[in-house]
């Protein structure tokens, strides 16, 4: 009997060593899942650089549907939540969500910052060019953008616009707040002013 006793005391005491070890790697874990999520889905939100190409002298329609990148830079997140909801507790899936989310987001934040300051630079550009033929109607260089409709600029502002509200509406779908993903609101200020911008300089 006292064999038994020692057995069992050796195991619990064991099992609760072995717990503790497990319970110690769990915030490694997770900070290793977030970083792999967030990598991933940022792979595809970078493709927010190639919107200028996409409509600048291509003669493309005005947007009116968000980028395809968008929905696969989401599609780790919808595997994680129907794949794995029946095997890790809600409150540690929201919480690698947020923490991915958060993470890609102020990359994306960044990156389409930089493609719309990148826009600006060209639009004023543009605008010096033109008022040089003014000036100098004897000078044939230059690119006519045309007069009416929407100019490229405005068209690629609109479809990042329209990139990041898509995302808040799947971000929402998925049970979160887009408060609570860190530079979502400043990328939607970001996204609203310059599109703002742009509508006021079209009107006369």
């Amino acid at each position: 009997m006292i064999g038994v006793k020692d057995f069992s005391s050796i195991s619990a005491a064991a099992l609760e060593d072995s717990r503790r070890s497990l319970s110690a790697r769990v915030p490694a874990l997770s900070s290793r899942i977030v970083q792999d999520l967030s990598e991933s889905c940022f792979s595809y939100l970078r493709s927010a650089l190639e919107v200028p190409r996409l409509y600048r002298r291509t003669n493309k329609e005005v947007p009116t549907t968000a980028s395809s990148y968008v929905d696969s830079a989401l599609r780790p997140f919808h595997q994680l939540q129907s794949g794995h909801q029946d095997k890790l507790k809600p409150a540690v899936v929201r919480q690698w969500l947020e923490g991915a989310l958060s993470e890609s987001t102020h990359k994306y934040y960044e990156t389409v910052s930089d493609v719309l300051h990148s826009v600006k630079k060209m639009e004023e550009s543009l605008k010096r060019l033109k008022q040089a033929r003014k000036t100098n109607p004897a000078n044939p260089s230059g690119s006519s953008s045309g007069g009416g409709g929407m100019s490229d600029d405005d068209k690629i502002r609109l479809q990042l616009a329209l990139d990041v509200e898509y995302l808040g509406e799947q971000i929402q779908k998925m049970g979160l707040q887009t408060k609570d993903i860190k530079s979502f609101p400043a990328l939607a200020q970001l996204v609203a002013a310059a599109t703002d911008q742009a509508t006021a300089e079209q009107q006369p």
